[in-house]
């Protein structure tokens, strides 16, 4: 009895915590009951096939690169390049690297900190993309988990970077150094403005063939709210923050003689993830027009909260995740504890059978994709009142 007892208040706890609120600036939590809006529209659920079509490398942007791994997966970057143009203590960082900044105004440093440089404005006019053949089937529709082939145990775990207008958020250096030690796989959603305010760590990021850079946006626009042309800088904008960073690592002395592991290196991002994981279906047709498959999750770590233990974000992970899941989670300072998460978690799943791979590796292992033609965080019209209580939530 004892046993079933502590069973059952284990369930309703996870239970709890999978309605939790996550986004990169605040936390709320989902009422235990909640009413969805009549005029949010039925969610279709698709479920594409992809054994007709394209490996994913030639869906996911025109950047791949064509040298794969094995198992033809997608290569980001290489160790020579890390070990050439930084130390080991300059790669670890420090825990300081974490601190947030928060601003009333703009500051004087950044006196316009709602745009990017002139540099970084310029490379944006020419970023506009044409989508490939065979990628309609996952552009237009917000991607939340897949089936990987044969049900082979690939997951992604994805961490956000984002920053607002008035705030220089931080950069979890401990969550990085341990998925470096244990060679994981994982991918970085990072803001147009957090590459801005932290360049080295972008370019360390893009170099470390383990790690991903996706699109999050340039300052964690509310895209339900945006207008298009709001929508479509938010969007490019970060794509040329990121191409401008990315310029200057292939320009930098200490790569030389380094061509083929930099030309592993996508020149853009090659997925996007909303920022409140908000979008309407214009938002969507955007992203699809510049060939940006829109990345979502199934699994939420609720991270954002200071209550929220590592042992609460352990729990939560190994409790729903699946072959194919996608995990978010966040490296920039807002997550509290998912760093002491990470060895609670990542070891046991390893056991399990798990493989940890990036996004666009998830995707090219995709034997099914699950998407759908809206955007939520763990069920139709729980994020609906971010609408009201941010609005464009781009300050």
């Amino acid at each position: 009895m004892k046993t079933f007892l502590i069973a059952l208040l284990i369930s309703l706890l996870v239970a709890v915590f999978s309605l939790l609120l996550v986004n990169c600036y605040y936390f709320l939590p989902t009422q235990t009951t909640q009413t969805v809006s009549h005029s949010t529209p039925p969610v279709t659920s698709t479920i594409t096939s992809l054994k007709t079509t394209p490996s994913i490398s030639s869906v996911v942007g025109t950047q791949m690169s064509s040298t794969p791994q094995s198992g033809n997966q997608p290569s980001f970057g290489g160790q020579a390049i890390l070990t050439k143009c930084w130390s080991t203590k300059e790669l670890e960082g420090t825990l300081a690297d974490k601190k947030i900044i928060h601003y009333k105004h703009c500051p004087q440093s950044q006196p316009n900190c709602r745009k990017p440089s002139a540099g970084v404005m310029a490379l944006s006019d020419n970023l506009g993309m044409v989508i490939p053949a065979g990628s309609q089937k996952i552009l237009g529709k917000s991607i939340r988990s897949v089936q990987t082939v044969s049900n082979d145990k690939h997951i992604a775990l994805t961490f956000d970077l984002c920053e607002s207008a008035v705030e220089q958020s931080g950069y979890d250096t401990e969550i990085v150094n341990y998925l470096r030690s244990q060679g994981i796989k994982a991918t970085f959603y990072a803001g147009g403005k957090w590459m801005q305010s932290h360049p080295t760590a972008t370019k360390q990021l893009m170099a470390d063939s383990l790690f991903e850079i996706g699109n999050h946006a340039w300052t964690h626009g509310n895209f339900r709210k945006l207008t298009l042309e709001e929508m479509q800088q938010q969007i490019l904008w970060t794509q040329a923050q990121y191409k401008f960073l990315w310029e200057e690592l292939h320009h930098d002395h200490c790569v030389a003689g380094l061509d083929p592991k930099l030309n592993q290196i996508p020149a853009t991002p090659l997925t996007f993830r909303f920022p409140y994981g908000t979008c309407n279906q214009e938002a969507l047709t955007l992203l699809a027009k510049f060939n940006l498959p829109a990345i979502q999750w199934n699994v939420v770590t609720a991270d954002p909260s200071p209550k929220q233990s590592a042992k609460a974000i352990a729990n939560i992970v190994l409790h729903q995740v699946q072959p194919g899941s996608i995990i978010v989670a966040h490296a920039n300072g807002h997550g509290y504890h998912t760093a002491a998460a990470l060895p609670l978690f990542i070891p046991k799943l390893i056991e399990q059978g798990y493989q940890f791979v990036t996004v666009s590796e998830l995707l090219n292992s995709a034997q099914s994709i699950e998407a759908v033609e809206t955007c939520y965080e763990l069920r139709p019209g729980d994020n609906a009142r971010y609408n009201k209580q941010f609005g464009k939530g781009t300050n």
